[in-house]
C-alpha cells in the first residue's frame, strides 16, 4: 500500500504487515487537469493549480492534527497506468477504507454557510452523494468526517446520520456499523446505488465489490450491463439470497403497468418479449430497499447458480388461472408484510427442455400472499441470455390471399384492419403481430371497374366461432357488403359492434353476400404447413340475410354516430352554464366595487376640501412663525456681540492670573449646562488662549466636542499630541467627549490608537462608557464595550441576598430574585432596573427564568407554587399549582407558549404558559435538578438527582425515550446544543459529559477540578461548553469537539454564589453569597 507523509508530501510503500495508522480521503474527482497525479507527487509537483492541491494539502493538515504521519488519496497514491496495480486497488478499497484510523470526506460544493439539517442545503444536494465509488466510503469506514469547501467542519457519521439516512435510504444500524453489511439483503444492498452515477460504465459494478465481500477482475470495455451481470454472478457464488432476483418492482403509483388482458394477450401470441433473468443496472433496485429474506420453510437449501446459460432455482411456481402467467414464489418479501413474498413474472418456452422458463420483459416483479401449505418448489431452469423474443407454445394461424384468382372477377384486396395482420409482399394475413390475437381480420375487397359496393369478409382464429363446417374440408368464411365511404376501422372499433356481431352473423345462414356486379362467397382451403387459402367462389345464392345485416351496421354506426354529437354537446352545454355563472359572479362583484370606489371618491372629495383649508391655515401658520424666527435671530445677534463684548473686557485685564482663568472656566459650565454648543466651541477657544501654554488639550478636546473628524485626525498625526489627556475643568479626555456626543468615527479613530484608557473616569466619576449609555449612544456603547470597556459598576437595588438569576434568549435583560422578597429586570447594558415584580408577601425567590420571546417570567418560591409574571403590565399573569414539594426546576419551550417544572416530588409537570392548564405529568423515579427543551418544542431534556442519569422524554407522549448512563454523582445542571443535536451534562463531582441525542452515545468527558458546578451552555456554534461552579472564582471553556480545556476566566466574585450564563455564552452574571446588598456582576466576552 502506498502512503502520502503528511509533513513532506512523499510517497513511501508498506506491506500490509507494516501499515501504519493512516487518514484516508472520500470525495468527488474533479477536471482530470486538476487532479493531483501519483507522476505529480513523485515530481513534486503538488501546488499546481486546481482543486486536487487544495484537497492533498487540506487532508495532510488535518491528519496532523489527529497526530497521522500518513494519509490516502485515490488520485495520487494508485499509478492508474498498471493495470494490474488498479485492478489490486479496486478490490482493496473497501478493506482499506475500513483500516483506516479516519476518513475525511470532503464536499467540495459544500459552502461554509450551510446547515445540513435544512431542507433544500447544499449538503443535502451534494455529487458526493450521487457518486457510485461514494457509496462504499460512507458505509466502510469507522470514523467518518465531513468537511465543507472551505476545509471547515461539518459534522460527523453518527451526529448527522439522521440527515444522511435521509439522503441515501441506508438503514442507520448499517450507517454506524451497528449491524454488519452481510445482515441486509442483496436487494437492499443494491438499493442504496440505485440512485448513483459512475463516470465509466463498468464502474458502477466495480464500486460495489467491497459491499458484497467479492473480487472479480476488472475489465473496461466490456460495458456496463455485462459487468453488473458478472458481479451478480460473482455473488450468487457465495450466497443462497435469492432476493437479488427481487428487481422491477413497482413503485406502488402504477403496479399495473401491464394488465390481466395484455398479459393473455402476449401468453397466447406464438412470441412472447422476455429479459435477462439477472438485472442490468441497479436502477433496477430503486424500488427493493424494504425487501429482506425469509426463512427458507420448505425443507430444503436453495441454490442459485447458472447453468448452460440459464439460472438453476427451485421455486415454488403459481399460475394464473385467467391469464396464464406463471408466478416464482422467492424466499425474500417486504419487512413491513412478512405475509408476502417477491414473485417473479415467467413464461414457459418452446424448447425442449419441459422446465424453461424465460422471465418476461416489461412485466414488474409482484408481492403475492404467502400461503402456508402451498406448492411445493420445483428445480426450474430460467434464460440468462437476455433474447427479447422467445417462442412460446402457441399456434398461429395464417392465411394466403390469392390475388389470380380474385383478379379473375375484377375483385381486389384493398384494405386489412388491424394493418399489421397483412403482409402485402407474400401475401400472407396472419395475427402474429398483432396486439391482441382474439379480435377477428376484416379484408375489404373492391371491384376493379365499376363503382358498386364493398365485400368485406371476417377471418377468426377460433374455428367453431369463424367457419361453417362443409364438406371437402374447406371453411366458407362469412362476408357482407358496405360502401366504399364506410370506414373499416370503424366497423371494426365500435364499441358495441362487438357484442351484437354474434347476434348478427347467428341471424345469416348463408356466407354470401351481393352488390350491383355480384354476388359473392368465400372459401378458406387447408394448404401445406397449415396455411389456410382464402378463395372466391360465385355461386347463386340469396343474400338477403346479408342485406339486412348491412343495414343493420349502417343504422348502427349512424345511431353511434348520434349518440357522439350529443356527448359533444352535452359538455359544451354544462360548460355554458357554468360560464353564465362564473359570469354572472363578476359582474356583482364588479358592481359592488364600483358602487365602493363610488363611495370612497366622495370620501376622497370631503378630505380634498379639508386638505385646503389646512393648507391655508399652515401657510398664515409659517408666515408667523418667519416673524417671530426673525426677531430670534436678531436678537441672537444682539446676545453675540455682548459675549464678544464681555470677553473683550475679561481680556482687558491688565494680569492673566489664575482667577480670571477660573472666571472663564466658571463662564464655560454655564454654557455647558444650558447646552448651548456654538458657545461652548467658541469659550473653548477663549479658554484656550488662556491655559493651552500649560495644558496642550485643548484643541484634541474641541475637535472632538465639534465632531470635526478631519481635526481630529491631524492632531492624532502630530508628535507628541496626548490622545489621553483630560481637561482641567472636569477632567475629561477627547474620548470621553466624543463618546458622550454620540461621535462614532471619532470615537473609533481614538481607540485604534491604542493610546486612551476607555475605562478613564472624570472629575465626576463617569467613564466614556458611562456617558454613552447616558446619552443614549447605543452604538458608541457597543464599539467601547467591543474594546473592553466594562460597566460602570454591579447592578445594585436588591435589599438582600440574590438568590436566583437568569438572561434574557437576545441577553438583553437580567431578571433576579432575592430574600427581599421581590424580582428586578435589569437592562443587561446600562445597568438600570427596568421593572420591579412584587406579590410574594415575606417569601423568598428561588428560581427565576425568562420565556424565549421574553413577554413572560415564571419564579418559584418555598410554597410549591410557579408564578407566571406578564412583563407588558408588571402583575402575576398565572399561578400554576400541583406540585406535593419544591420545585426545583423551570423552563419554557422555544415557542413560549409551554412551561416544564420539575420537584422533589418526583414529577414532571407540563402547562400551558397562556391559560396556565395543566396538560401532561411525567413519572421520575429519581426526581430532577434540571430541566432543557429542545429547539422544536417537542423533546425534554431531565437530568437526575441520585443515580447520576440524564434522561430525553417526549413532552407529547410523555414517554421516556432514552437514559444516557456514566455519571458517578448527581446531575446538576444539563444544556442542549442550539441544534438539539448534543446534550451536555454536568454532575457534582465536576465532570462533564457530551452526549448524542439520537444514538445516546457519548462524545466526549471533560473532567473539572471545581465541585458543586452551578450551570453550563453551550457556544452557539455548539463547538464550545462552558461552566461555572458555585465554589470558585472561575468559569471554564471546553472545546466539546476534542475535550480539552481551552481558556479559564477568574475574577473576584466570579461564582461565589448565584450564577447565570447568557444564551450566546457571551456573558455571566454573579452575585456572590456573602454579598448582603443585592448587587449583580456582569462579565462579558466570555466565550472570543
Amino acid at each position: 500500500m502506498r502512503l502520502i507523509n503528511t509533513q513532506t508530501f512523499k510517497l513511501k510503500d508498506f506491506s500490509y504487515e507494516t501499515i501504519p495508522p493512516y487518514a484516508i480521503l472520500s470525495h468527488t474527482w474533479g477536471d482530470d487537469s486538476e487532479e493531483l497525479t501519483l507522476r505529480d507527487v513523485e515530481n513534486g509537483n503538488t501546488s499546481k493549480a486546481g482543486i486536487g492541491s487544495t484537497k492533498l494539502r487540506g487532508c495532510c493538515e488535518q491528519a496532523q492534527k489527529d497526530g497521522l504521519e500518513y494519509a490516502w488519496i485515490d488520485t495520487c497514491c494508485i499509478d492508474k497506468a498498471n493495470l494490474v496495480e488498479l485492478s489490486e486497488a479496486i478490490n482493496s478499497m473497501y478493506r482499506w477504507y475500513n483500516c483506516a484510523s479516519v476518513c475525511y470526506a470532503y464536499l467540495s460544493d459544500v459552502p461554509e454557510d450551510d446547515s445540513p439539517s435544512e431542507r433544500g442545503s447544499k449538503f443535502r444536494s451534494s455529487r458526493w452523494f450521487q457518486r457510485g465509488w461514494t457509496l462504499q466510503e460512507l458505509l466502510a469506514p469507522k470514523h467518518l468526517r465531513f468537511f465543507n469547501t472551505k476545509w471547515q467542519f461539518i459534522g460527523t457519521k453518527g451526529t448527522i446520520s439522521n440527515v444522511i439516512k435521509d439522503i441515501t435510504h441506508v438503514p442507520r444500524q448499517f450507517l454506524l456499523g451497528i449491524t454488519g453489511l452481510h445482515v441486509a439483503s442483496v436487494a437492499q444492498r443494491m438499493s442504496w446505488a440505485a440512485q448513483r452515477e459512475t463516470k465509466r460504465p463498468e464502474d458502477l459494478a466495480y464500486c460495489m465489490l467491497g459491499i458484497f465481500g467479492i473480487a472479480m477482475p476488472m475489465i473496461y470495455g466490456e460495458g456496463g450491463e455485462q459487468a453488473f451481470i458478472r458481479l451478480q454472478e460473482q455473488i450468487m457464488k457465495s450466497t443462497r439470497d435469492d432476493s437479488i432476483l427481487a428487481w422491477g418492482l413497482s413503485d406502488g403509483t402504477n403496479d399495473s403497468r401491464i394488465n390481466d388482458e395484455d398479459i393473455k394477450d402476449s401468453i397466447l401470441r406464438n412470441k412472447a418479449r422476455s429479459g435477462n433473468v439477472l438485472a442490468t443496472s441497479p436502477k433496477y433496485f430503486a424500488n427493493s430497499g424494504q425487501i429482506v429474506c425469509w426463512e427458507q420453510t420448505h425443507g430444503q437449501l436453495q441454490s442459485l447458480d447458472m447453468f448452460g446459460g440459464s439460472l438453476r432455482i427451485s421455486l415454488p411456481l403459481f399460475t394464473s388461472t385467467t391469464t396464464g402467467e406463471t408466478i416464482g414464489i422467492l424466499s425474500c418479501g417486504p419487512a413491513s408484510s412478512p405475509h408476502q413474498a417477491v414473485g417473479l413474472p415467467l413464461v414457459r418456452t418452446s424448447s425442449v427442455i419441459s422446465n424453461e422458463y424465460a422471465r418476461l420483459w416489461e412485466r414488474p416483479s409482484v408481492l403475492r400472499t404467502i400461503i402456508a401449505d402451498g406448492a411445493p418448489p420445483e428445480l426450474i431452469y430460467i434464460k440468462s441470455d437476455g433474447q427479447r423474443d422467445v417462442s412460446v407454445e402457441t399456434p398461429t394461424q395464417y392465411w394466403l390471399y390469392e390475388h389470380d384468382l380474385f383478379s379473375q372477377i375484377n375483385l381486389t384486396l384493398v384494405e386489412v384492419e388491424p394493418p399489421a395482420c397483412w403482409d402485402k409482399q407474400t401475401n400472407l394475413i396472419s395475427q402474429a403481430n398483432s396486439s391482441n390475437n382474439s379480435k377477428p381480420i376484416f379484408l375489404r375487397l373492391r371491384h376493379n371497374e365499376a363503382k358498386c359496393l364493398d365485400f368485406v369478409t371476417m377471418l377468426e382464429n377460433e374455428q367453431h366461432e369463424s367457419y361453417t363446417e362443409l364438406p371437402r374440408d374447406y371453411k366458407m368464411c362469412k362476408v357482407f357488403a358496405c360502401t366504399r365511404d364506410e370506414s373499416l376501422l370503424e366497423i371494426t372499433e365500435i364499441k358495441s359492434l362487438g357484442r351484437m356481431f354474434p347476434r348478427l352473423l347467428g341471424r345469416v345462414k348463408e356466407t354470401s353476400a351481393r352488390n350491383e356486379m355480384l354476388q359473392l362467397h368465400i372459401r378458406a382451403e387447408p394448404a401445406e404447413g397449415g396455411i389456410m387459402v382464402i378463395t372466391p367462389d360465385a355461386v347463386e345464392v340469396e343474400a338477403d340475410g346479408t342485406t339486412r345485416l348491412l343495414v343493420d351496421v349502417e343504422l348502427m354506426l349512424d345511431f353511434r354516430q348520434l349518440l357522439r354529437d350529443r356527448s359533444q354537446i352535452y359538455p359544451k352545454s354544462e360548460e355554458m352554464k357554468v360560464r353564465s355563472k362564473t359570469y354572472g359572479e363578476r359582474l356583482q362583484r364588479a358592481k359592488q366595487e364600483r358602487i365602493e370606489v363610488e363611495r370612497q371618491l366622495r370620501e376622497l372629495e370631503a378630505k380634498k376640501r379639508t386638505l385646503v383649508e389646512e393648507e391655508k391655515d399652515c401657510a398664515r401658520e409659517m408666515y408667523y412663525v418667519g416673524e417671530e424666527q426673525a426677531k430670534l435671530e436678531e436678537r441672537q445677534v444682539v446676545l453675540s456681540d455682548r459675549l464678544e463684548h464681555a470677553y473683550t473686557q475679561l481680556e482687558g485685564m491688565s494680569v492673566y492670573d489664575k482667577n480670571n482663568q477660573q472666571l472663564g472656566k466658571i463662564i464655560l459650565q454655564e454654557a455647558l449646562e444650558c447646552g448651548d454648543s456654538e458657545v461652548v466651541r467658541s469659550l473653548f477657544y477663549k479658554v484656550d488662549d488662556m491655559a493651552a501654554v500649560n495644558d496642550g488639550w485643548i484643541h484634541l478636546i474641541t475637535a472632538s466636542i465639534r465632531g470635526d473628524f478631519d481635526a481630529v485626525q491631524r492632531l492624532l498625526a502630530i508628535r507628541g499630541c496626548q490622545a489621553d489627556g483630560t481637561d482641567t475643568l472636569f477632567g475629561r479626555t477627547a474620548l470621553s467627549w466624543a463618546s458622550g456626543n454620540g461621535h462614532e468615527a471619532i470615537v473609533q479613530l481614538l481607540l485604534d490608537t491604542n493610546k486612551v484608557d476607555v475605562n478613564s473616569r472624570d472629575h465626576k466619576g463617569w467613564t466614556p462608557l458611562k456617558w454613552a449609555t447616558e446619552k443614549k449612544h447605543t452604538k458608541t456603547a457597543h464599539l467601547l464595550l467591543d474594546e473592553g470597556a466594562t460597566l460602570d459598576g454591579p447592578l445594585r437595588v436588591h435589599r438582600g441576598v440574590i438568590r436566583a438569576m437568569a438572561f434574557s434568549h437576545d441577553s438583553k435583560l437580567i431578571v433576579s430574585g432575592a430574600t427581599d422578597n421581590t424580582i428586578k429586570i435589569w437592562d443587561t447594558l446600562t445597568g438600570q432596573c427596568q421593572q420591579t415584580l412584587q406579590g410574594y408577601g415575606e417569601r423568598n425567590v428561588s428560581l427565576v427564568v425568562f420565556s424565549h420571546d421574553s413577554r413572560l417570567v415564571a419564579s418559584v418560591s418555598d410554597d410549591y407554587l410557579i408564578r407566571v409574571w406578564n412583563r407588558a403590565t408588571g402583575r402575576c399573569h398565572k399561578i400554576l399549582q400541583g406540585h406535593a414539594n419544591s420545585i426545583t426546576a423551570v423552563a419554557f419551550s422555544h415557542d413560549s407558549k409551554l412551561i416544564a417544572s420539575a420537584s422533589k416530588d418526583k414529577t414532571i409537570r407540563i402547562w400551558d404558559s397562556e391559560t396556565g392548564i395543566f396538560q401532561r405529568r411525567l413519572h421520575d423515579d429519581t426526581g430532577s435538578y434540571s430541566l432543557a427543551i429542545s429547539h422544536n418544542s417537542r423533546r425534554l431534556v431531565v437530568t437526575g438527582s441520585r443515580n447520576g442519569t440524564v434522561k430525553i422524554w417526549d413532552m407529547t407522549t410523555g414517554q421516556c425515550l432514552q437514559i444516557f448512563k456514566g455519571h458517578e454523582s448527581s446531575v446538576r445542571s444539563v444544556a442542549l446544543s442550539h441544534t438539539s443535536v448534543q446534550v451536555a451534562s454536568q454532575d457534582f463531582g465536576g465532570t462533564i459529559k457530551i452526549w448524542d441525542m439520537m444514538t445516546g452515545g457519548c462524545l466526549q468527558t471533560m473532567e473539572s477540578k471545581h465541585r458543586m458546578v452551578n450551570v453550563v451552555a453551550f457556544s452557539p456554534n455548539s463547538k464550545l461548553v462552558v461552566s461555572a461552579s458555585a465554589n470558585t472564582d472561575s468559569v471554564e471553556i471546553w472545546d466539546s469537539i476534542t475535550g480539552q480545556l481551552q481558556r479559564k476566566i477568574r475574577g473576584p466574585d466570579l461564582t461565589t454564589g448565584s450564577i447565570a450564563i447568557s444564551q450566546d455564552a457571551q456573558l455571566v452574571a454573579s452575585a456572590p453569597v456573602h454579598n448582603m446588598e443585592g448587587r449583580i456582576k456582569v462579565w462579558d466576552k466570555i466565550v472570543l
